[in-house]
């Protein structure tokens, strides 16, 4: 691999050019010429243009040219050598670039340039991309340039398949995006950057959609909704994956958003709003009755919305709702509030148990179902009085605790 091994007496530039453009084979004398070595000899090596020119170009310190040459000479070695070596030279002209002080005119360029396919040697440009980025990182370029190159491999990434490779672990990576947003102290806009790309690129993971959905749509405002087209597909699709997602059952959050809110008066668009608050706050009746309108049908059926899918949900957040009203269920008032028959009961709790959503027993003998807890469907001031109340309990139990051992002491 040329490109690693260079002679004691050459440059890097040298060698760099050597390996885009190798030497040229130069014949040996003729034995029969005067001063020629009778035994014959090896074909000796002179050095391209190219090496010739470079090597001139530095000793000049024309950096900028040089650059450019060496750049344009790597790019036609591309996709005709070693993955290996193409990527051992790419290392060692970025290093040329910060001793000459060019990484930040050519990075955004470069990094442009390797995104430009994600069909040719994707691993290869995912790679360089993200070499280029951590050398920027390293050498403390500026903001915009080191934001511009993250940007520009969360894109690629996603496009390819390597997300990974730069968010790491999928349960992680809405903290490190909320770590880069305050360590770099981004700015509005950027914010907004970001948080949009990472939420189109995770379209198949419902609940990190859902957090990066907070996160992006918190940062616009209500009015921001009429002018900014890409903002409206964006709510849109975040809505429509949160009432699929059978993993989603708390949405009063993006509901509450006023931006979200916004579609409402929406022309086409407000069924799902009215769908979205249903979910987040209201029981299986309300959803049974905005489901019989053939208007709503039609409106489920044509944004991949199976009624059956999102009737569960409903029984399910339904069941929820009516544990935080009442400790104690019988199975009669159940099957009531779920539209269901006696004998099913035990199967939606059962399913309700499992999907973490209550913790319940049930007294198959006197038909009552003894709730202990549910999860929250939305947090407002009811749930904030709930809490303040259970605190006061708590601290009022620990009082008491610590005054019976008090009094329990000997010499008391």
């Amino acid at each position: 691999m040329g490109v690693v091994t260079f002679p004691h007496e050459g440059s890097f530039t040298a060698g760099l050019a050597r390996w885009i453009s190798p030497p040229e084979a130069v014949a040996p004398p003729s034995a029969a010429e005067p001063g020629a070595d009778a035994s014959g000899g090896q074909a000796a090596t002179a050095p391209s243009a190219l090496e010739t020119e470079c090597v001139a170009l530095e000793t000049k310190k024309d950096f900028k040219l040089l650059a450019s040459k060496l750049r344009e000479g790597i790019k036609g070695r591309f996709a005709t050598a070693g993955a290996a070596d193409v990527q051992n030279a790419y290392a060692i002209f970025f290093e040329l670039l910060v001793q000459w002080q060019l990484l930040t005119t050519e990075a955004e360029s470069l990094a442009e340039e390797f995104a430009g396919s994600t069909e040719e040697l994707p691993d290869l440009r995912c790679a360089l991309l993200l070499s280029l980025y951590s050398l920027a990182q390293q050498y403390g370029a500026v903001l915009e340039l080191r934001f511009a190159l993250l940007r520009r491999l969360i894109s690629f990434c996603t496009a390819t398949g390597a997300l990974g490779k730069v968010l790491g672990a999928v349960q992680g990576r809405v903290e490190r995006v909320q770590r880069w947003v305050r360590e770099w102290d981004l700015g509005d806009a950027q914010q907004k950057e970001i948080w949009g790309l990472v939420f189109d690129a995770h379209a198949d993971d419902s609940r990190v959609m859902y957090d990066c959905a907070l996160k992006y749509f918190s940062l616009h405002e209500a009015k921001d909704l009429a002018s900014m087209p890409a903002l409206r597909e964006r709510i849109v699709k975040g809505l429509l994956i949160t009432i699929r997602s059978p993993e989603l059952f708390r949405c009063d959050e993006l509901s509450q958003l006023a931006v979200v809110q916004q579609l409402n008066s929406d022309a086409v668009f407000a069924p799902l709003h009215r769908l979205l608050h249903i979910m987040a706050r209201e029981t299986y009746a309300e959803f049974l009755t905005f489901s019989e309108d053939a208007a709503a049908r039609a409106f489920m059926e044509k944004h991949d919305l199976p009624i059956e899918a999102c009737a569960t949900k409903m029984r399910l957040l339904t069941l929820v709702s009516l544990g935080h009203a009442k400790k104690e269920l019988s199975y009669a008032a159940v099957a009531t509030a779920l539209h269901i028959a006696p004998e099913e009961v035990e199967t939606w709790v059962m399913q309700a148990i499992g999907n973490g959503l209550i913790t319940a027993k049930m007294d198959q003998a006197h038909e009552i179902i003894a709730v202990s807890m549910c999860a929250e469907r939305d947090f407002g001031q009811k749930q904030w009085e709930r809490l303040h109340t259970n605190l006061v309990d708590w601290r009022d139990s620990i009082r008491s605790l610590l005054t019976v051992l008090q009094n329990s002491r000997p010499g008391t």
